[in-house]
């Protein structure tokens, strides 16, 4: 008996070594574009990662991917992420409008195979180049902390432009978001 409780710490203990020297998944990617007058925002991050920060949306790990979240399930997620995802403009929060969400497979050397979310969102209101746009961003983070986010801008050319890079202790102090900070004068 006393054999068998040595050999289940040791395998408790090994396994959460593994669990340790493992890779974290990717962290969210937040995609910014200017369609006409208006902004669109790509939000993505690991299915994973969202179980673990909202256990209520866990419905989503058997869902097939590339097809639309089903609509209980796509509200569901736009009620998580319009408490952790804003824009503002000036200091006036723009409106946020979730316009399509589903599940995307992808694939990492060191990590296999795992899902992601992908939603894409349409901020209302004009995108003026001289207002001081803010994305404030803390999704999955604010439970997963090493989470990171990365934020990008598509310019017109396709290029896509880092805007910014962060973790949980900076989310609170959201990311300017100034499409015109580095173009050529």
């Amino acid at each position: 008996m006393i054999w068998r409780s040595g050999l289940l710490a040791l395998s408790v203990l090994v396994g959460c070594a593994a669990s340790v020297l493992a890779h974290a998944l990717p962290g969210s990617v937040l995609l910014l574009r200017e369609q006409g007058s208006s902004l669109q925002l790509t939000v993505q991050f690991p299915v994973e990662d969202l179980i673990i920060a909202a256990p209520e949306l866990s419905d989503m790990e058997a869902l097939p991917p590339s097809q639309p979240l089903p609509q209980e399930l796509a509200a569901a997620l736009a009620r998580y992420l319009e408490h952790h995802l804003s824009v503002t403009r000036d200091a006036a929060p723009l409106d946020l409008t979730m316009t399509d969400a589903r599940i995307q497979s992808a694939y990492h050397d060191h990590l296999g195979q795992f899902s992601l979310v992908i939603s894409q969102w349409h901020v209302t209101g004009s995108v003026d180049r001289s207002s001081h746009l803010v994305l404030t961003y803390d999704a999955v983070m604010h439970e997963v902390r090493n989470h990171r986010a990365a934020v990008l801008w598509d310019e017109q050319n396709g290029e896509l432009r880092p805007i910014s890079e962060f973790g949980y202790l900076a989310a609170a102090d959201g990311v300017p978001l100034n499409p015109t900070a580095t173009d050529p004068e």
